[in-house]
């Protein structure tokens, strides 16, 4: 290893199990999510964790977290593998073996880090996309082709043509300049993204001549896609292809040898793009195991799950649940055992354990690591229903975003197998009476279902109407005059306190306000009539 490299190793081994700080453009997670689009289009997957679902555990924040900033293989693969919670024991196997021997053989992990750095990042790269459909046409590389030779023929003829030859082969070098121009603009992205696939094949290239036998055998796959890709490998070593965009010389320029292997390597990966998938899909594997066990590192508690992939019964067991992506986050258990109702003061902490168990069912699948001291479960659908919006563009109001977003998880409770389910404040987009009907008409279906619910909510009615169906947890708080303190620990049973009155009173609100509040209040509980 020269110099460099030693440099590099060093840093790499400074950085790990480390918080990331990865610089982002807005447009960033567009390109690094392109990996996880293809597959969803494509169908490759049995299970993926849809929009909502995302956007409710605020996704994007937790790949950020985990990111320490990989190559783009490794970026786009680390985002899908957070959005594909494994339905089998072998794909969870993989992931966890891979990310097991990075954190384990750190002689390893620092040259694979070294031999990565030399690929890099392009994001705005197309590594998915640029090359599917497969059926691709000779296209341009016919016209250069054809420049070229006539090029070489009014040189040939020189000696024969006087005046005509040089003027003829001026014309065809001048039209060969401005084509060359004109071209390069309207390929820089395509230009861009052969380029780094030529890198990414010669990285893996890089990898196998390591010969370890601990790592090779879950590389098989990509190493017999370089098989195909001998072609794409010795071109990649001309100077045009290099990093810099071409040498710019004069003879590149005028006889269009850039533009030639661009086209050359461009139909040749077009032709072996499941090749190209693969390649892409393997170094990402591994860069994205390098991540997860430096995540692990730099985390206070977690833990490899316990996975259930025989039953379809859903259940899970566990201690010490912490939300992800908070720093001091209160520990809690789960052990309801089946659906869990719960209820409690607004602030109190439902929506954040809510998260924090959907977040561990889907770490739990994805990377193999809980944020908890155990965790035992069986393998989930997940689904959630929490931060809904009204659909301005489509002019659909919250209730029936919210309507849909259960539907959806219905849909997937009849189809069978272990769900998953977190519902924050169910159908709060209608009035009491028809909310609490239809929202307890829904919790007891999915319940029946077998689906494993976990369900916040303000309405104390629900606490009756689903005795039996669902156990009952709640959060509470404490009031010392102007101050309002929580412990965010879950407790056993339905709330017995309220706070929005006293909130109002807290935060300074005139106090004939808030003694009505609680003068309506009152009646209402002594009565059952609004006064």
């Amino acid at each position: 290893m020269n110099k460099r490299g030693r440099k590099s190793a060093e840093r790499f081994r400074r950085q790990f199990g480390t918080v990331p700080d990865v610089h982002y453009f807005p447009e960033d997670m567009v390109h690094i999510r392109s990996y996880f689009d293809f597959r969803r289009d494509q169908g490759r997957d049995p299970f993926l964790l849809d929009e909502i679902t995302w956007n409710d555990l605020e996704g994007d924040d937790l790949f950020r977290r985990v990111n320490p900033g990989l190559t783009t293989s490794g970026e786009q693969y680390l985002y899908y593998m957070l959005r594909s919670p494994a339905q089998d024991k072998a794909t969870y196997e993989t992931r966890r073996s891979l990310v097991d021997l990075m954190g384990r053989e750190e002689g390893l992990r620092v040259k694979l880090q070294v031999i990565l750095s030399r690929l890099g990042r392009a994001r705005r790269a197309d590594l998915c996309g640029a090359f599917y459909p497969a059926e691709r046409g000779p296209g341009w590389l016919l016209v250069y082709l054809a420049l070229v030779l006539a090029v070489i023929a009014a040189v040939c003829a020189l000696p024969f043509g006087k005046g005509q030859a040089a003027m003829v082969l001026i014309l065809l070098l001048s039209a060969n300049a401005g084509l060359h121009e004109f071209r390069l603009r309207r390929i820089q992205q395509d230009f861009a993204t052969v380029n780094y696939t030529v890198g990414m094949a010669q990285t893996l290239e890089r990898i196998r001549k390591l010969k370890r036998p601990e790592l090779d055998r879950w590389l098989d796959g990509g190493y017999a896609a370089l098989d195909e890709l001998r072609s794409v490998l010795r071109v990649g070593a001309l100077p045009a292809m290099t990093d810099s965009g071409g040498p710019g010389d004069l003879l590149t320029t005028l006889l269009l040898l850039d533009l030639i292997a661009y086209e050359f390597l461009k139909n040749k990966l077009g032709r072996c793009h499941e090749a190209v998938f693969a390649v892409h899909q393997e170094l990402g594997r591994l860069d994205a195991a390098i991540a997860v066990a430096s995540y692990r590192s730099s985390l206070e508690r977690w833990t490899e799950p316990e996975l259930d992939f025989c039953g379809d019964s859903a259940h899970l067991e566990a201690k010490g649940l912490v939300h992800p992506l908070l720093a001091e986050a209160v520990p809690n258990d789960f052990t309801a055992g089946g659906p869990l109702l719960i209820t409690g003061s607004n602030a109190s902490g439902k929506s954040t354990y809510l998260k924090a168990v959907a977040w561990n069912a889907v770490l739990a699948q994805t990377i193999c690591t809980c944020t908890a001291e155990r965790y035992a479960a069986s393998v989930f659908r997940i689904y959630t229903s929490m931060a809904l919006q009204d659909d301005l563009g489509a002019g659909e109001s919250y209730y029936i975003v919210e309507t849909r977003s259960l539907k959806r998880i219905l849909d997937a409770a009849a189809e069978g197998g272990a769900v998953l389910c977190a519902v924050d404040e169910v159908l709060r987009g209608t009035n009491t009476v028809e909310r609490i009907a239809a929202a307890s008409a829904v919790l007891e279906t999915l319940a029946d279902r077998g689906v494993l619910c976990l369900a916040a909510t303000h309405d104390g009615e629900l606490t009756s109407l689903l005795s039996g169906r669902y156990t009952q947890g709640h959060f509470t708080e404490r009031l010392e005059g102007d101050e309002i303190f929580f412990d965010y620990r879950l407790r056993p049973g339905p709330a017995a306190t309220r706070n929005a009155i006293e909130l109002l009173r807290i935060m300074g609100v005139d106090g004939a306000v808030v003694d009505r509040a609680r003068r309506r209040a009152a009646g209402y509980l002594d009565t059952g009539q609004w006064s």
